[in-house]
This record gives structure tokens, C-alpha cells and sequence, in this order.
């Protein structure tokens, strides 16, 4: 098959699974949807269509905000810092290696630290 046929045979595809639906709202209303799609840094139609799919679901939107995406980033990545560092303490154990018990007590000291200033900032 061509590019071309498959392209084609393509948007047929997508075209009788999906329509795009397309309405007047008032500038107004615009505003707020746009100023509620910047603030969970969504596009103003995929916020838009999140909010007509939730509803018709029965669902509430499934959205985050900016604060709440950085917050859960920050959780990651300190997680994975005690989880590589016990990955390594699991494999030194395994390889019958001789591990250092002040750095063990260092380092967890270090993520306990981090901990406490990710919560104190909620």
C-alpha cells in the first residue's frame, strides 16, 4: 500500500471513529475555559473535551495543575534516589561486598532530610 492509500485509508478510519464537534460560546465563558487550561497547562480543547468527556462519564475531570505535577515530580525523583540507593546496598549484599554502614546511615540521613523539607512545603 502507497503512502498515499495508507494516509487515506487512515483518516477514513479516524474520521468514522471520531467527529469533531464545534460550538458558539460566549467570550466570556472562552476566558475562563482558556484561563483554567492554562493553569493546568492544557491546551484550551484537550481541557475542553477532558471536561465534556468526564461529564459524559460520570466522572470528575481527570486534570492537574502546574503545582501539583512539580509536587508529585519531586516525590519521584526523591523516591527513586532511596530506591537506587537501596538497589545498590541490595546488590553490594549480594555480590558478598563489604558495606560501609556510616554512608548507609549518610545517605539515608540525606533522603530523610529531603523528605522533610518536600512535606513542609505542603
Amino acid at each position: 500500500m502507497s503512502q498515499s492509500n495508507y494516509q487515506k485509508e487512515y483518516k477514513k478510519s479516524y474520521n468514522s471513529k471520531n467527529k469533531i464537534v464545534t460550538f458558539p460560546l460566549s467570550t466570556a465563558f472562552y476566558d475562563e475555559l482558556k484561563r483554567r487550561a492554562i493553569f493546568l497547562d492544557l491546551k484550551t480543547n484537550s481541557y475542553a473535551k477532558s471536561i465534556v468527556t468526564s461529564f459524559l462519564n460520570n466522572n470528575t475531570p481527570q486534570t492537574l495543575s502546574i503545582e501539583q505535577k512539580e509536587f508529585i515530580s519531586e516525590y519521584i525523583r526523591i523516591s527513586r534516589g532511596i530506591a537506587n540507593n537501596i538497589n545498590q546496598i541490595a546488590h553490594k549484599t549480594n555480590m558478598t561486598e563489604q558495606i560501609d554502614i556510616n554512608i548507609l546511615i549518610n545517605a539515608l540521613r540525606q533522603y530523610e532530610e529531603e523528605f522533610k523539607k518536600f512535606i513542609a512545603k505542603t
